[in-house]
């Protein structure tokens, strides 16, 4: 009984000493990859949605760090921005920073009808930008890289649209049949997120 009682003190202890910092995102599958991750270094995400101008002539790394600097000084308090960007091999980088954009334009069946007969090889680039109010913003990056299949795997399970049709490289699931443990332990937000969490464990 002592010992269980010693567990739970600890256990509250170690909640009270969690440091938060606010997430700027609207999409709660990014908020459980890398709030999972956030959590080891002792780090609690509060999720924060609000629109922000993203220029898409900018490289990423540009576009989170006039994100997270203008948001930390507009809420007054430490936040974090991520942005990630698809690399399809066959078409010179295609489309870059605007991977939502092309699979709300043309789905899976155009994407599909853009891969025929061509290299299926796709790498995903995530950038995170964090930045406390009044100080200049730090920026963590990551990638990874696979294959575009063809075919939606799992088009019923909950997550984004290109973990149906995207398999990583060394894995033989595409990232919709993997569990989030499996997938933090390769995947390029995770990877990023993992920079910013041994950041944050020295610096916040």
């Amino acid at each position: 009984m002592k010992y269980a009682g010693k567990m739970i003190k600890i256990h509250h202890l170690k909640l009270i000493n969690m440091k938060k910092i606010t997430f700027i995102t609207s999409n709660k599958f990014k908020l459980q990859e890398i709030g999972a991750i956030l959590k080891d270094y002792g780090v609690e995400l509060e999720q924060k949605k609000i629109d922000y101008p993203e220029d898409k002539e900018d490289d990423m790394e540009q576009v989170v760090i006039k994100a997270a600097k203008n948001l930390a000084n507009e809420l007054k308090k430490p936040v974090m921005v991520e942005d990630t960007g698809l690399y399809f091999k066959a078409y010179n980088n295609f489309p870059g920073a605007l991977p939502k954009f092309v699979i709300n334009g043309i789905g899976f069946d155009g994407i599909f009808r853009l891969l025929e007969g061509k290299d299926r090889t796709v790498t995903f680039k995530t950038y995170i930008g964090f930045c406390k109010p009044g100080e200049e913003p730090v920026t963590f990056n990551a990638e990874m890289n696979g294959e575009i299949i063809d075919k939606v795997i799992d088009p019923d399970t909950d997550t984004m649209p290109y973990n149906h049709i995207f398999k990583p490289e060394g894995q033989e699931k595409v990232v919709a049949q993997l569990s989030l443990e499996e997938f933090n332990a390769i995947s390029h937000r995770a990877k990023a997120s993992h920079k910013l969490g041994k950041y944050l464990k020295e610096n916040l």
